[in-house]
């Protein structure tokens, strides 16, 4: 009676993890989308309003949609970013990405929009904006394929996996 508790225990810690790793994807492909939500927003907000970076942060940073975004909330957080206020926003920018958990590729993209956000006119932040969205979606849609791929792969490995080591322990 031990031994079937224990290999249901090792079956269902396998699904488990297999599910785990399925949802993750899931959670990456909803960073994304706010991520390219977040870009189509900074431009409209730099087109219409004109607003300086800081202020736009602060702005994106309160709004309920950007709440699971990380970076906004150190970017702009007081106390993480205590004694940067002298600091430039790339400076802050760069740092606050380094303590996010946006995905890898995503977070790259960030950086590389972070080097060049500020430094233009109205049209040229448009432009860079417009840029680093194309890419955004690029990576967006490479994630969404692989999840088409890879979701059910991994439920299906979790399961397969914990059924033969159930069978190996019988």
């Amino acid at each position: 009676m031990i031994k079937m508790i224990g290999i249901l225990c090792i079956l269902t810690a396998c699904a488990g993890t297999g599910i785990y790793l399925a949802t993750r994807l899931t959670g990456q492909i909803r960073i994304y989308q706010k991520l390219l939500a977040f870009l189509q927003d900074c431009a409209v907000y730099i087109r219409y309003q004109g607003l300086p970076l800081q202020e736009l942060f602060e702005l994106l940073a309160g709004q309920p949609d950007y709440e699971n975004l990380d970076f906004l909330d150190y970017l702009n957080n007081s106390e993480s970013c205590a004694g940067l206020s002298g600091i430039p926003i790339e400076s802050r920018w760069e740092s606050a990405l380094k303590h996010s958990r946006i995905p890898a590729e995503a977070r790259r993209i960030l950086q590389n929009l972070g080097h060049e956000l500020g430094k233009t006119d109205t049209q040229g932040q448009l432009t860079v904006l417009e840029l680093y969205q194309m890419q955004m979606q690029t990576a967006y849609e490479q994630l969404r394929g692989d999840y088409q791929k890879k979701s059910r792969l991994y439920q299906s490995l979790g399961w397969l996996g914990g059924a033969m080591l159930a069978i190996l322990l019988i």
